[in-house]
């Protein structure tokens, strides 16, 4: 065994340090070895909870026949996606340029340099019938072309890195502006996708689509819209479908807590099983935000059990949370979530066991066990079915559990800062509004190199100078900006401080990461070495909003909060690459439709006499769901005023009521 990886943090590389394959990281030696052996690169990226990269590791890459093929024609690199989302980002966009769609495992073959110019996801070790070749067969024809064509090979690599590069513009060339009715049409598009039977705005698989469903929910709030009854009609249907079919399905774990990847089917029955702690962020928003517009118990069960399944197994406020549980446990998916028959009659009890089992869904993964989800069904009143989750959670302790990976992201922690601030208003709770409080002030004190300079990664007790991308700087500041909107509820005056520490943080990326000749800002800094062969923009939403999605939520609520031209002039300057990105695919761009939208509607600042905190804390579950700030400048006045918009116009009142009364018509 002559791996390189034993030396690592990341749970996904040492998951592959005893290996034949003689794996290297990301690194100027293995770059400089390729050069010198004049061998193709082979780079494997993947994280700890992906069960189908366990799986090619387990047929493949545990192979000594497959590894000496690796070894012997390759320079090997192994990536932890979640170490370095640069690279994933970049050669994720070169594989859906060979094969129109990628995921993980993703394995890329490149010049020694780095440059891809083939690549792919899965492979198994044998013909399975599938249309999927076997992994040695593909390692022999690359091997074999690199060494008698290799001038096409780097022919083919131009050609990606070029398509790579001019991807980076977002068509921004085009002198058109951008126009509000875009985003009508944008929300029409979607109700048309939107699945009106059993949710969700693609075939299977289907994945959640927070960011989709924030979109129209902001929509919801347009003056215009609400003109529009059939298309306002439309809209509620899709959000209360979509959230109320997963909150019911087998996407949500009703024993546990929280949500899985996504869902193999239609119907929401069935989930891949490895659980994001991103997904799980995003998705605790999402559903506070909607129970502020559609007070549905079933999205308050899920708001509450989310949490307490973040901190009983993913973390806690004071040390942060884990990236991910795997999908598998002991080498099989799904193992811990689901229950054979006898062991639900073992904690039900005969009768209500035997029942529960016919009645659940068949899995897809084999019909000896099965995946508890709510049913409706006139035999299991939802009251009855919950004490038998509650049951089961407790009967599961005896399970193997998933392998957590222990890596904390500052992006997604703060992902979590903002979706418990979002709890806290939905369930009225300054308890969770404290817990989120004590989670930036730990990111702060573990991910700050100075006051504006973030790393990316941390492991628990492992100091690790990692950089920081667009991302962690956006989601951050996001956070801090979120907390700036109640912080006053339990600190009087930190709002303030929250804004100016924001403005901070979001000045160093933008130092960093703007591109000084073209719209838009990188994912990654230049300085990066040994450098990827192509500096990247995301544009799309993913898992996670995009980077310059995110950056126009801040730059408006920036202006709103300050009024200072700066911030308008880059938010007028990022909205430039949306007209052609929304018009053609509109579902891949919805974070930043929604920061459009929130602008357009008018973001809120109440400023009010202090006395007067807890009950606007009270009445903000009762208000729509639109950005509003509590007293942001702190401002001990004795009556209440309202500041709407960019610029904004003042509305004074005596009462609070009447503040919040305009805010519902």
């Amino acid at each position: 065994m002559c791996s390189t990886l034993s030396n690592q943090q990341s749970p996904y590389l040492l998951q592959h340090a005893q290996q034949p394959v003689k794996w290297m990281t990301w690194s100027k030696g293995a770059f400089d070895k390729a050069a010198s052996e004049d061998k193709p690169v082979l780079i494997s990226i993947g994280y700890a909870a992906c069960h189908w990269c366990q799986e090619m590791s387990r047929n493949c890459f545990d192979d000594p026949y497959i590894a000496s093929l690796m070894n012997r024609h390759f320079i090997p690199i192994l990536v932890d996606r979640e170490e370095r989302p640069d690279l994933d980002n970049l050669y994720m966009e070169a594989v859906q340029m060979f094969n129109q769609s990628a995921g993980w495992p993703l394995n890329l073959f490149c010049l020694p340099d780095g440059r891809p110019f083939w690549g792919g996801t899965y492979f198994p070790k044998e013909d399975l019938g599938n249309g999927l070749a076997p992994w040695p067969q593909i390692l022999m024809r690359i091997s074999e072309h690199y060494r008698k064509a290799k001038h096409e090979l780097v022919e083919n690599a131009e050609n990606v890195v070029a398509n790579l590069s001019h991807a980076n513009h977002a068509d921004c060339s085009s002198n058109e502006s951008w126009s509000n009715h875009l985003l009508l049409d944008a929300a029409e598009r979607l109700c048309h996708l939107h699945d009106d039977q059993f949710g969700g705005f693609t075939p299977a698989p289907k994945f959640p689509s927070p960011m989709k469903i924030d979109f129209l929910l902001s929509m919801t709030q347009t003056n215009h819209i609400r003109t529009i009854p059939n298309t306002l009609q439309k809209i509620n249907n899709c959000i209360s479908t979509t959230l109320s079919m997963i909150a019911k399905g087998g996407l949500y774990d009703h024993v546990g807590g929280g949500f899985f990847r996504y869902s193999t089917d239609e119907k929401w029955t069935q989930p891949h099983y490895e659980k994001m702690l991103s997904d799980n962020a995003l998705l605790l928003s999402t559903y506070s935000r909607a129970y502020r517009h559609n007070q549905d118990h079933h999205y308050n069960r899920v708001i509450k059990d989310t949490i307490s399944w973040l901190n009983r197994e993913m973390g806690s406020s004071s040390t942060g949370y884990a990236s991910s549980l795997s999908a598998e446990s002991n080498g099989i998916e799904g193992a811990y979530y689901e229950w054979s028959k006898q062991e639900l009659i073992e904690t039900l009890g005969m009768e209500v066991g035997e029942s529960f089992f016919e009645a659940l869904p068949t899995s897809t993964l084999g019909d000896k066990n099965k995946l508890p989800q709510l049913l409706d069904h006139q035999l299991f009143p939802h009251e009855s079915q919950l004490e038998w989750f509650n049951l089961l959670n407790t009967g599961k302790k005896g399970k193997s559990k998933p392998l957590q990976d222990t890596k904390r992201l500052i992006s997604h922690n703060s992902l979590v800062v903002s979706a418990l601030i979002d709890a806290s208003i939905a369930l009225h709770d300054t308890s969770i509004l404290g817990e989120a409080l004590n989670l930036e002030k730990w990111i702060s004190s573990e991910f700050l190199k100075n006051d504006t300079e973030l790393r990316s990664y941390i492991y628990p007790g492992i100091s690790k100078n990692s950089h920081g991308n667009l991302d962690d700087y956006c989601f951050y500041t996001q956070a801090l900006l979120d907390l700036s909107k109640v912080s006053n509820v339990l600190h009087l005056g930190s709002s303030e401080e929250y804004i100016q520490k924001a403005i901070k943080v979001i000045e160093q990326a933008i130092l960093k990461f703007k591109d000084p000749q073209m719209t838009g800002f990188f994912f990654s800094e230049e300085k990066l070495s040994p450098p990827p062969p192509c500096r990247k923009k995301v544009w799309y939403d993913n898992a996670t909003p995009a980077g310059n999605s995110a950056l126009l939520r801040i730059f408006s609520q920036l202006y709103h909060l300050t009024e200072e031209e700066k911030w308008k002039i880059e938010f007028n300057r990022g909205i430039t690459a949306y007209p052609q990105l929304t018009q053609k695919v509109p579902e891949g761009v919805c974070h930043a439709l929604n920061a459009i939208s929130e602008d357009a509607v008018g973001i809120i600042s109440l400023i009010t006499p202090k006395n007067q905190y807890d009950e606007i804390y009270r009445q903000l579950l009762d208000s729509p769901p639109r950005q509003i700030f509590l007293n942001p400048r702190n401002k001990l006045i004795p009556s209440f005023e309202m500041r709407v918009g960019s610029p904004s116009k003042e509305i004074k009142s005596d009462g609070i009521e009447n503040l919040f009364d305009f805010l519902k018509k």
